[in-house]
């Protein structure tokens, strides 16, 4: 049992910088010894003449890889074969079949069963985590969509005073200076197109999801508010 506490010291040592990879090899390096110490202590009990139950070890193992083991069905179940394959091989290789000190008649098929029952755990672990895995990424795209949704009604409710005020200007100077047509035509130009696309970013008001205290909308209050999140998803990054 050194030989894990020996892992364990070391990812908890590097716990700061932990890659998958690394989880992967120290889970690897702490059950793969196990597999020869088994088959010595089932060689040396078939030897001793002494009353045992077989593959106990085998079967403790593989269920714990079945709830603790890193959820990858590669890792996992390759090492759970392992144990079982091991296991089965032997209870044949050693005959432990018809050996008086054996009381477990139904081997080695238990003990296969034990692995089936850990391959299932590991697999229904595996599926949980990815759909949660898929729950967060539509949890964080629908974020950023609100996110997104929010800027743009901001934008469009900033721009809104300053527009009017452009249309009316427009409409005072068509009074007072008749002869300035084509200047007012070319303003009215702008005025149009950046009311059409102001109009268009209204397209995205159903992905957003209204809030007490929203009704009372500040423009303003919301570019700040988002400025300030980006500044710190920038600061974020660059750690």
């Amino acid at each position: 049992m050194l030989w894990v506490l020996g892992v364990l010291g070391v990812l908890f040592a590097r716990r700061s910088r932990l890659t998958p990879r690394l989880i992967h090899g120290g889970f690897a390096a702490a059950t793969v010894p196990f597999l020869p110490i088994f088959a010595l202590a089932e060689y040396f009990m078939a030897g001793s003449g002494l009353i045992w139950v077989p593959m106990t070890g085998h079967r403790l193992v593989m269920l714990a890889m079945g709830v603790l083991a890193p959820t990858g069905l590669w890792l996992g179940g390759g090492l759970i074969a392992s144990f079982a394959l091991e296991a089965a091989v032997l209870w044949f290789a050693l005959g432990l079949g018809g050996h008086p000190g054996v009381r477990s008649p139904w081997e080695p098929w238990v003990t296969l069963v034990y692995g089936g029952v850990a391959l299932a755990i590991l697999a229904y672990r595996v599926r949980s985590q990815n759909i949660e895995l898929k729950l967060r990424e539509v949890r964080a795209e629908a974020e950023a969509l609100e996110r997104l949704a929010r800027l743009f009604i901001a934008v469009r409710d900033a721009t809104n005073t300053p527009l009017q005020t452009l249309e009316l200007s427009i409409a005072l100077l068509r009074q007072r200076s008749p002869g300035s047509e084509p200047t007012i035509a070319a303003m009215e130009r702008a005025v149009h197109r950046i009311r059409s696309l102001t109009q268009r970013l209204g397209s995205m008001d159903p992905l957003l999801v209204w809030r007490e205290g929203d009704e009372s909308f500040d423009a303003d209050a919301m570019l700040r508010h988002l400025e300030e999140d980006l500044a710190r998803e920038l600061e974020r990054r660059r750690h």
